[in-house]
Protein backbone atom coordinates (compact mmCIF):
# COMPACT_ATOMS: atom_id res chain seq x y z
CA UNK A 1 0.00 0.00 0.00
CA UNK A 2 0.76 3.60 -0.81
CA UNK A 3 1.48 5.61 1.84
CA UNK A 4 0.51 9.48 1.09
CA UNK A 5 1.83 12.30 3.39
CA UNK A 6 0.75 15.64 2.92
CA UNK A 7 3.11 18.42 4.75
CA UNK A 8 2.34 21.77 5.86
CA UNK A 9 3.85 23.97 8.30
CA UNK A 10 3.10 27.55 10.22
CA UNK A 11 -0.21 28.55 9.83
CA UNK A 12 -0.04 31.12 11.90
CA UNK A 13 -3.51 30.84 12.78
CA UNK A 14 -4.53 34.68 14.77
CA UNK A 15 -1.50 36.41 13.03
CA UNK A 16 -3.50 38.30 11.31
CA UNK A 17 -7.25 39.04 12.23
CA UNK A 18 -8.96 36.80 9.96
CA UNK A 19 -6.51 36.29 6.99
CA UNK A 20 -4.78 32.58 8.01
CA UNK A 21 -8.12 31.85 9.25
CA UNK A 22 -9.69 32.03 5.89
CA UNK A 23 -6.64 30.40 3.96
CA UNK A 24 -6.59 27.16 6.16
CA UNK A 25 -10.59 27.02 5.74
CA UNK A 26 -9.58 26.81 1.96
CA UNK A 27 -6.89 24.74 2.42
CA UNK A 28 -8.64 22.27 4.25
CA UNK A 29 -11.95 22.30 1.90
CA UNK A 30 -9.34 21.45 -0.92
CA UNK A 31 -7.47 18.86 0.30
CA UNK A 32 -10.02 15.82 -0.87
CA UNK A 33 -11.09 17.36 -3.92
CA UNK A 34 -6.83 18.04 -5.35
CA UNK A 35 -6.34 15.46 -7.81
CA UNK A 36 -3.53 13.51 -6.05
CA UNK A 37 -5.03 13.46 -2.93
CA UNK A 38 -8.96 12.53 -3.80
CA UNK A 39 -10.13 9.29 -1.86
CA UNK A 40 -7.47 8.70 -0.46
CA UNK A 41 -6.35 7.90 3.86
CA UNK A 42 -3.38 10.72 4.06
CA UNK A 43 -0.95 11.67 6.58
CA UNK A 44 -1.00 14.85 7.27
CA UNK A 45 1.94 16.36 9.43
CA UNK A 46 2.03 19.50 10.10
CA UNK A 47 5.62 20.89 11.41
CA UNK A 48 4.61 23.38 13.71
CA UNK A 49 3.17 26.87 14.34
CA UNK A 50 -0.08 26.45 13.97
CA UNK A 51 -1.39 29.25 15.64
CA UNK A 52 0.58 32.41 16.21
CA UNK A 53 0.87 33.12 20.15
CA UNK A 54 -0.08 30.18 21.86
CA UNK A 55 -3.73 31.57 23.23
CA UNK A 56 -6.79 28.58 24.35
CA UNK A 57 -8.45 30.79 21.36
CA UNK A 58 -6.53 30.62 18.74
CA UNK A 59 -6.36 26.79 19.62
CA UNK A 60 -9.70 26.47 19.56
CA UNK A 61 -10.00 28.38 15.65
CA UNK A 62 -7.24 25.73 14.66
CA UNK A 63 -8.74 22.74 15.66
CA UNK A 64 -11.58 23.85 14.57
CA UNK A 65 -10.35 24.68 11.19
CA UNK A 66 -8.55 21.23 10.94
CA UNK A 67 -11.61 19.01 12.63
CA UNK A 68 -13.16 18.16 8.96
CA UNK A 69 -9.68 16.13 8.22
CA UNK A 70 -9.67 14.18 11.45
CA UNK A 71 -13.32 13.33 10.62
CA UNK A 72 -12.43 12.42 7.85
CA UNK A 73 -10.58 9.90 9.37
CA UNK A 74 -6.82 10.82 8.26
CA UNK A 75 -3.71 10.67 10.30
CA UNK A 76 -3.39 13.41 11.98
CA UNK A 77 0.49 14.96 13.32
CA UNK A 78 1.53 17.85 14.35
CA UNK A 79 4.45 19.34 16.41
CA UNK A 80 4.89 22.45 18.38
CA UNK A 81 7.07 25.81 17.18
CA UNK A 82 8.03 28.75 19.52
CA UNK A 83 4.85 30.47 18.38
CA UNK A 84 2.70 27.65 19.05
CA UNK A 85 4.43 28.63 22.45
CA UNK A 86 3.92 32.38 23.55
CA UNK A 87 3.02 35.34 22.54
CA UNK A 88 4.34 36.07 18.87
CA UNK A 89 6.50 33.23 19.23
CA UNK A 90 9.39 35.15 21.29
CA UNK A 91 8.34 34.07 25.04
CA UNK A 92 8.15 30.54 25.53
CA UNK A 93 5.54 29.05 28.15
CA UNK A 94 5.45 25.41 29.13
CA UNK A 95 1.48 26.02 29.90
CA UNK A 96 0.71 26.54 26.08
CA UNK A 97 1.98 23.52 25.12
CA UNK A 98 -0.95 21.86 27.28
CA UNK A 99 -2.88 23.40 25.60
CA UNK A 100 -1.23 22.52 22.28
CA UNK A 101 -2.11 18.77 23.28
CA UNK A 102 -5.47 19.44 24.53
CA UNK A 103 -6.09 20.73 21.35
CA UNK A 104 -4.69 18.63 18.89
CA UNK A 105 -4.72 14.86 20.48
CA UNK A 106 -7.42 15.52 23.25
CA UNK A 107 -5.17 14.84 26.16
CA UNK A 108 -2.20 16.21 27.68
CA UNK A 109 0.25 13.10 28.52
CA UNK A 110 1.84 12.53 24.96
CA UNK A 111 5.19 13.07 25.06
CA UNK A 112 8.32 13.55 22.49
CA UNK A 113 9.81 11.40 20.31
CA UNK A 114 6.25 10.67 19.31
CA UNK A 115 6.25 7.83 17.36
CA UNK A 116 3.35 6.48 15.13
CA UNK A 117 3.81 3.14 12.60
CA UNK A 118 1.25 3.97 9.66
CA UNK A 119 1.55 1.44 6.89
CA UNK A 120 4.94 -0.18 8.51
CA UNK A 121 6.49 3.36 8.31
CA UNK A 122 7.98 4.80 11.17
CA UNK A 123 6.90 8.48 11.91
CA UNK A 124 9.16 10.09 14.86
CA UNK A 125 7.80 13.60 16.05
CA UNK A 126 9.93 16.20 17.74
CA UNK A 127 9.55 18.73 19.75
CA UNK A 128 12.05 21.32 18.86
CA UNK A 129 10.51 23.53 21.96
CA UNK A 130 11.12 21.11 24.79
CA UNK A 131 14.59 22.79 26.43
CA UNK A 132 12.93 26.45 25.23
CA UNK A 133 10.56 27.13 28.27
CA UNK A 134 13.11 28.70 31.38
CA UNK A 135 12.99 32.72 31.69
CA UNK A 136 15.87 32.91 29.23
CA UNK A 137 15.41 29.95 27.31
CA UNK A 138 12.02 31.57 26.54
CA UNK A 139 12.99 34.66 24.73
CA UNK A 140 13.48 34.85 20.95
CA UNK A 141 12.31 32.12 18.45
CA UNK A 142 15.26 29.51 18.72
CA UNK A 143 14.72 26.33 19.44
CA UNK A 144 16.53 23.12 21.70
CA UNK A 145 15.12 19.74 21.70
CA UNK A 146 17.55 18.49 24.94
CA UNK A 147 20.24 15.57 25.61
CA UNK A 148 16.95 13.52 27.14
CA UNK A 149 14.68 13.70 23.65
CA UNK A 150 17.82 13.52 21.54
CA UNK A 151 19.03 10.26 23.75
CA UNK A 152 15.72 9.04 23.48
CA UNK A 153 15.43 9.44 19.33
CA UNK A 154 18.76 7.57 19.71
CA UNK A 155 17.67 4.60 21.61
CA UNK A 156 14.85 4.71 19.18
CA UNK A 157 16.60 4.56 16.20
CA UNK A 158 18.83 1.72 17.63
CA UNK A 159 15.77 -0.16 17.73
CA UNK A 160 14.71 0.11 14.36
CA UNK A 161 18.18 -0.92 13.07
CA UNK A 162 16.29 -4.47 11.73
CA UNK A 163 13.24 -3.03 10.19
CA UNK A 164 12.33 -4.90 6.99
CA UNK A 165 14.32 -2.92 3.99
CA UNK A 166 11.27 -1.26 2.70
CA UNK A 167 9.98 0.23 6.18
CA UNK A 168 10.98 4.03 6.55
CA UNK A 169 11.62 6.18 8.71
CA UNK A 170 10.07 9.90 9.10
CA UNK A 171 11.78 12.81 11.45
CA UNK A 172 9.69 15.92 11.61
CA UNK A 173 10.25 18.79 13.84
CA UNK A 174 9.71 22.74 13.55
CA UNK A 175 12.99 24.62 13.66
CA UNK A 176 15.63 23.50 10.79
CA UNK A 177 18.38 21.39 12.21
CA UNK A 178 21.27 22.93 10.15
CA UNK A 179 21.89 26.20 9.18
CA UNK A 180 20.78 26.56 5.51
CA UNK A 181 24.67 26.61 3.11
CA UNK A 182 23.56 29.86 1.45
CA UNK A 183 23.46 32.10 4.09
CA UNK A 184 25.84 35.45 4.27
CA UNK A 185 27.90 36.14 7.09
CA UNK A 186 25.65 38.35 8.77
CA UNK A 187 22.57 35.89 8.24
CA UNK A 188 24.49 32.88 10.16
CA UNK A 189 24.59 35.65 13.26
CA UNK A 190 21.27 36.27 12.99
CA UNK A 191 19.72 32.79 12.41
CA UNK A 192 22.35 32.08 15.49
CA UNK A 193 21.17 34.38 17.73
CA UNK A 194 17.14 34.74 17.07
CA UNK A 195 16.11 32.03 15.05
CA UNK A 196 18.62 28.47 14.95
CA UNK A 197 18.08 24.93 16.53
CA UNK A 198 20.65 24.91 19.22
CA UNK A 199 21.50 21.07 19.57
CA UNK A 200 20.67 20.96 15.86
CA UNK A 201 24.37 19.41 15.34
CA UNK A 202 23.47 17.47 17.67
CA UNK A 203 20.47 16.28 16.40
CA UNK A 204 22.52 15.46 12.73
CA UNK A 205 25.04 13.97 14.22
CA UNK A 206 23.06 10.85 16.20
CA UNK A 207 20.38 10.50 12.75
CA UNK A 208 22.97 10.80 10.10
CA UNK A 209 22.65 7.37 8.25
CA UNK A 210 19.31 6.28 10.25
CA UNK A 211 16.67 8.36 8.80
CA UNK A 212 14.87 8.34 5.19
CA UNK A 213 13.02 11.43 5.28
CA UNK A 214 13.49 14.93 7.21
CA UNK A 215 10.65 17.34 7.61
CA UNK A 216 10.23 20.64 9.16
CA UNK A 217 9.57 24.30 8.65
CA UNK A 218 10.24 27.86 10.45
CA UNK A 219 11.86 30.10 7.93
CA UNK A 220 8.82 30.05 5.82
CA UNK A 221 11.54 28.79 3.12
CA UNK A 222 9.93 26.42 0.57
CA UNK A 223 13.29 24.19 -0.23
CA UNK A 224 14.19 20.72 -1.41
CA UNK A 225 17.65 19.89 0.16
CA UNK A 226 17.08 16.43 -1.48
CA UNK A 227 18.77 17.80 -4.67
CA UNK A 228 22.20 18.61 -3.14
CA UNK A 229 25.24 17.42 -0.98
CA UNK A 230 23.84 17.95 2.31
CA UNK A 231 22.20 14.53 1.25
CA UNK A 232 25.22 12.81 1.69
CA UNK A 233 26.52 14.78 4.61
CA UNK A 234 24.02 13.98 6.71
CA UNK A 235 23.19 10.47 4.90
CA UNK A 236 19.35 11.59 4.51
CA UNK A 237 18.19 10.67 0.85
CA UNK A 238 15.28 13.24 1.38
CA UNK A 239 15.36 16.27 3.13
CA UNK A 240 12.42 18.78 2.31
CA UNK A 241 11.60 22.36 4.13
CA UNK A 242 7.96 23.68 4.11
CA UNK A 243 7.16 27.31 3.52
CA UNK A 244 4.46 28.60 5.91
CA UNK A 245 1.37 27.41 3.80
CA UNK A 246 -0.93 30.37 4.74
CA UNK A 247 1.32 32.80 2.96
CA UNK A 248 2.61 33.23 0.25
CA UNK A 249 5.71 31.61 -0.72
CA UNK A 250 8.08 31.31 -3.39
CA UNK A 251 10.48 28.05 -3.97
CA UNK A 252 13.81 28.90 -5.93
CA UNK A 253 16.29 26.42 -7.97
CA UNK A 254 18.86 25.12 -5.62
CA UNK A 255 22.42 24.31 -7.12
CA UNK A 256 24.54 21.17 -5.89
CA UNK A 257 25.73 22.95 -3.07
CA UNK A 258 21.90 24.00 -1.57
CA UNK A 259 22.59 27.85 -2.72
CA UNK A 260 18.99 29.26 -3.87
CA UNK A 261 18.97 30.90 -7.81
CA UNK A 262 16.74 33.27 -7.07
CA UNK A 263 16.70 34.03 -10.89
CA UNK A 264 14.99 30.72 -11.21
CA UNK A 265 11.69 30.64 -9.73
CA UNK A 266 10.18 26.90 -9.11
CA UNK A 267 7.05 27.18 -7.97
CA UNK A 268 5.16 30.28 -6.10
CA UNK A 269 1.55 30.29 -4.15
CA UNK A 270 0.11 28.77 -0.78
CA UNK A 271 2.19 25.59 -0.42
CA UNK A 272 3.02 22.10 1.03
CA UNK A 273 4.12 19.07 -0.05
CA UNK A 274 3.23 15.64 -1.39
CA UNK A 275 5.10 13.15 -0.23
CA UNK A 276 4.07 9.33 -1.15
CA UNK A 277 6.08 6.30 0.21
CA UNK A 278 5.62 3.66 -2.48
CA UNK A 279 4.99 -0.13 -1.48
CA UNK A 280 8.61 -1.40 -2.55
CA UNK A 281 10.01 1.49 -0.69
CA UNK A 282 10.22 4.44 -3.35
CA UNK A 283 10.02 8.08 -2.08
CA UNK A 284 8.57 10.40 -4.29
CA UNK A 285 7.38 14.14 -3.82
CA UNK A 286 5.82 17.01 -5.27
CA UNK A 287 4.54 20.28 -4.32
CA UNK A 288 1.02 20.94 -3.67
CA UNK A 289 -0.09 24.48 -4.31
CA UNK A 290 -3.34 25.43 -2.90
CA UNK A 291 -5.54 28.33 -4.54
CA UNK A 292 -6.79 30.57 -1.90
CA UNK A 293 -9.15 33.15 -2.83
CA UNK A 294 -8.20 35.55 0.65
Amino acid sequence: MDTHIVHLSDLHIGKNGDREINRLREIVARIPTMEPLANKRLVILVTGDVVDDGAKSQYKEAAELLRPLYEAGHHMLLVPGNHDYGFHGDYAQAKRFKYFKKAFYGVETISYPFTRIINGHYFIGLNSMKSETGFWDGLLADGELGSRQINDLKGILKSLEDRPPNSKIIVYLHHHPFLFPDLSVWEILEEKIFHHLKDGDDLMHNIKGSVDLLLFGHRHDHLDFSVTTLTHKFGIPHILASGATTTHCVEYAMNDSGYRDKEHVLDEGYMGRLIVIGENGDISHQNLNFPCNS
